[in-house]
């Protein structure tokens, strides 16, 4: 009964634990694509999520007080960032 329930737990957490990471790999990606214009526009090349995508937009941002990062992008970095606060 113990091994079972053992189990079933560690199973259970697998598959929330593997939902969690393609949750977050969806917004990876979501925040890419929305984000695209903005880095081309701030010269961060072929930088993703993960590579520096977001600190050298940030970057860019401090130092041209007339960008302003696009709707797409800023609400899938925010919805990124509640995904991430969710998980913990």
């Amino acid at each position: 009964m113990y091994k079972v329930t053992l189990v079933t737990v560690a199973l259970l957490f697998s598959f929330s634990v593997f939902s969690a990471d393609e949750t977050i790999n969806a917004d990876k990606e979501a925040i890419n694509t929305a984000c695209a214009a903005d880095a081309a526009t701030a010269n961060c090349g072929n930088k993703k999520v993960g590579t520096g995508l977001l600190k050298c937009l940030h970057a860019y941002k401090k130092g041209s007080r007339r960008f302003k990062f696009s709707e797409g992008c800023k609400a899938a970095i925010n919805k990124g960032q509640a995904d991430k606060k969710a998980e913990k």
